[in-house]
């Protein structure tokens, strides 16, 4: 089992940066999603993205979430994009001043057929390029 962490700092309220990423149903800000189903609601709600050119959708089911902390816990049962199983992860917003906030994700997997080292390195960029669909969402909206 491998863990990651990975964080990023961003110029607006910890409020926007949540209301951009509580409804686990929506995740219009990130590109490349030809379609998704939503199967039940709240936790426990699966989001099932359907991504040209991978062999099956991508299941990722909501474990936890809390407005209070601004935080969220999702797995991914089916679809991992990655070498990996056991994928699990978890994200959190918090608050640095008025108009400044961190999203820190953190992930955990099981090394499928890649080394521990190469497992971290490709949850690092999946997260890298979240944190920049982020990013570029709220520049858009600001």
């Amino acid at each position: 089992m491998v863990e990651t962490h990975l964080a990023r700092e961003f110029t607006v309220s910890a409020k926007t940066v949540w209301e951009l990423l509580e409804n686990f149903g929506d995740i219009s800000w990130a590109p490349g999603i030809d379609k998704i189903e939503l199967i039940g609601s709240g936790i426990g709600m699966t989001r099932r993205l359907h991504i040209a050119g991978l062999p099956e959708p991508i299941d990722e089911v909501l474990t936890a979430q809390d407005p209070s902390t601004m935080t969220f816990s999702y797995d991914i049962p089916r679809g991992v994009p990655m070498p990996v199983t056991n994928y699990s992860a978890n994200a959190k917003v918090t608050a640095l001043g008025d108009d400044r906030c961190r999203i820190d994700w953190y992930g955990r997997a099981e090394p499928n057929g890649v080394s521990e080292k190469e497992a971290i390195a490709m949850i690092n960029s999946a997260y890298e390029m979240l944190l920049q669909w982020i990013a570029d969402r709220l520049l858009v909206a600001a």
